[in-house]
């Protein structure tokens, strides 16, 4: 079992219910230096992440009902190099629900696709958009739709 480190998160469920708690995201990443990201942790293939409780305890949250997971950006240091490297867009994001997110995105491009549409079709289940420091986590699949403020 690998080490991981608790983030305080707020966990909004598609019925626009909440859940405060820990997440808890892995100590390492293969793919870059540092602890991984809360949206890393989204997006892989397990289907439930835990959620440290404040009152002790714990629940298991299935991803695919987690409409947006919002913690402190400040929590975990972005790759400067990675950063250089990405297109930024401003998005104004309605979910399902209702519930409507501002906020910046920040997107590795590929060389022949540049659009917000284009970052909104990826495949990772979850992208994120911060925001006065702020991670949003949203889940794609309940975003209902997206008007980017470029």
């Amino acid at each position: 079992m690998s080490e991981t480190y608790r983030v305080p998160a707020s966990i909004t469920l598609n019925d626009g219910t909440s859940i405060e708690g820990d997440i808890h995201l892995q100590t390492s990443n293969p793919l870059h230096e540092g602890g991984e990201a809360p949206v890393e942790m989204l997006n892989r293939p397990e289907r439930f992440f835990a959620v440290s409780l404040p009152a002790g305890g714990f629940t298991l949250v299935c991803k695919a009902q987690a409409a947006v997971v919002t913690c402190d950006a400040s929590l975990w240091e972005v790759d400067p190099q990675r950063r250089a490297i990405s297109r930024q867009f401003r998005l104004d994001i309605e979910l399902i629900g209702g519930l409507t997110l501002c906020g910046s995105a920040f997107w590795e491009l590929p060389s022949t696709h540049p659009r917000p549409q284009d970052f909104l079709n990826e495949s990772e289940p979850f992208f994120e958009i911060t925001e006065d420091g702020m991670s949003y986590n949203i889940n794609r699949a309940l975003v209902g739709q997206v008007r980017p403020s470029e």
